[in-house]
């Protein structure tokens, strides 16, 4: 008898999906870039909000102009924040708020089913590791526009193709 080599015969059935696979709208197709970009942005202020509710606080008038010394440990903070919450909706409900109000889900390019939570979290961590990196002005944009850039047939992000799964539409 041959060896096994761990691989079973739905493992030998699986393939990797094409678009082609997918319905062109509605539910169950690629999700577009646009829908993707604006559930991020929305993730994004969920998020950010709470930094920014304590930058605020933090912020003096000196000599008639803001001051503020934003402290070594928020951007950290705030990735980790982000990453989690990532992390967390999408391994219980395959969703985060923002991908929930723009009918987005998100899936395992292997099989279509929800992301497990170490799936999740490197999803996660691959947009929001641009706050924790010593960027300044320009972490956000290059946040948004690493997760917004999609690319091949199946529109994967950066972080989908770190963590193995799809974006599809819920509608």
């Amino acid at each position: 008898m041959p060896p096994n080599d761990g691989v079973t015969p739905l493992d030998e059935q699986r393939r990797t999906p094409s678009a082609k696979d997918f319905p062109a709208s509605g539910p169950f197709s690629l999700a577009a870039a646009g829908n993707r970009f604006a559930a991020r942005a929305v993730d994004l202020c969920v998020v950010g909000l709470p930094a920014l509710v304590y930058l605020a606080a933090i912020t003096t008038i000196v000599d008639g102009s803001l001051h503020c010394d934003i402290p070594a440990w928020l951007g950290p903070a705030v990735f980790a924040g982000g990453a989690l919450y990532e992390a967390l909706f999408v391994s219980v409900a395959g969703r985060t708020p923002g991908k929930w109000l723009f009918g987005l889900r998100v899936v395992r390019l292997v099989d279509g089913r929800r992301p497990d939570p170490e799936r999740a979290l490197l999803r996660g961590m691959v947009p929001w590791m641009f706050v924790a990196l010593p960027l300044g002005v320009f972490s956000v944009p290059a946040m948004l526009a690493v997760y917004g850039w999609v690319s091949g047939e199946l529109h994967r992000s950066s972080a989908d193709h770190a963590a193995g799964t799809l974006v599809i539409s819920t509608r």
